[in-house]
């Protein structure tokens, strides 16, 4: 078997990635000696901004540049026996059955207290959040043609809705031997949908939030900043996809990798045109919005009366009063 020396650098974080010659956006992938693992020249590789760049310096082109034929543009190696196994799934009945008990689940009933408990538990089901022993939240991947990949397992504080360090998988949590993981978006399932604009968060939980906040969108989740790139994104060219970043670094990461795209894809600005902190996510952003509502709101002055005097509350509820702002 002959396999090409001479191969594009594979993708293994940001350090992997160069300043393209044509446009000067970090961009640009090195092609690589297969035999050395060395980079071939600084300007030999391709820029990933295909439409909007377009630069691609080829081996060939290098060598016939300099004036002199590479040793070898191929090398021979024995083709090894590949076995493709197929991804495990998860029993539907298993899921199913999670898909309740939100009471006894803090990530449902700290949404609660910002959004009404009926349209939690639609958007809960919808995107396939289940419940686990000890109030924890499963958020199971589900690909486009209904097969259950796996559950993310998490434990949320119900009253900040922050994770508390627990992680697990529900693969890994029910012992089944030999599991072939191959993970797809949270939120995947809704993609068998194309008329409706894709919305691409980092965590799960944004992706919740955003589906309640901004239900326009079919969310899905990637689940955090370094796994979102130009391939994965690519493989949503049929859709209108938007990307909701969190504020800051992953703002400024995200956006290139949407420049990097086969397609226009959006980057929402919201976050970064706020006052939230660095690294703050749209979960916080919505949590910042509905405390400024309730502030604002009748029910704040009225639990304000509560912490001053209990006696008001009795007065207000025996007389029926209604408290105008």
């Amino acid at each position: 078997m002959s396999e090409i020396r001479y191969s594009l650098e594979k993708y293994k974080g940001r350090s992997t990635r160069y300043h393209c010659p044509g446009c000067h956006q970090r961009t640009f992938t090195r092609y690589v000696d297969n035999n050395t693992n060395k980079h071939l020249s600084d300007n030999t590789g391709r820029c990933n901004r295909v439409e909007k760049c377009g630069y691609h310096f080829t081996p060939m082109m290098y060598f016939e540049k300099n004036g002199y034929e590479p040793n070898n543009f191929y090398t021979t190696v024995p083709k090894p026996k590949q076995i493709i196994k197929p991804p495990s799934c998860i029993d539907k009945k298993l899921m199913q059955a999670s898909l309740t008990n939100y009471h006894h689940n803090n990530f449902a009933m700290g949404l609660s207290k910002y959004f009404p408990e009926r349209m939690v538990w639609e958007v809960l089901q919808k995107y396939y959040v289940g419940t686990a022993k000890g109030n924890k939240t499963i958020f199971w991947q589900v690909n486009r043609l209904g097969q259950i990949r796996t559950g993310k397992v998490m434990q949320y504080d119900v009253h900040t809705l922050k994770r508390n360090g627990y992680i697990n998988w529900v693969h890994h949590i029910t012992n089944q031997k030999d599991f072939n993981l191959k993970q797809v978006f949270f939120g995947a399932h809704l993609l068998a949908n194309k008329t409706t604009p894709v919305a691409i968060a980092e965590g799960e939980k944004n992706a919740i939030f955003g589906a309640l906040y901004y239900p326009q969108y079919n969310w899905i989740a990637v689940g955090s900043i370094e796994m979102l790139n130009v391939q994965k994104l690519n493989a949503l060219r049929n859709y209108q996809v938007t990307l909701f970043p969190d504020k800051g670094k992953a703002f400024e990461k995200w956006n290139k990798i949407a420049e990097s795209a086969c397609f226009n894809v959006q980057v929402n600005t919201v976050l970064e045109n706020t006052d939230l902190n660095e690294g703050d996510d749209i979960a916080d952003l919505v949590i910042s919005i509905k405390k400024e509502q309730y502030m604002a709101s009748p029910e704040a002055v009225i639990d304000r009366f509560k912490e001053r005097n209990k006696y008001l509350i009795l007065l207000i509820e025996k007389f029926d009063l209604i408290v105008s702002i």
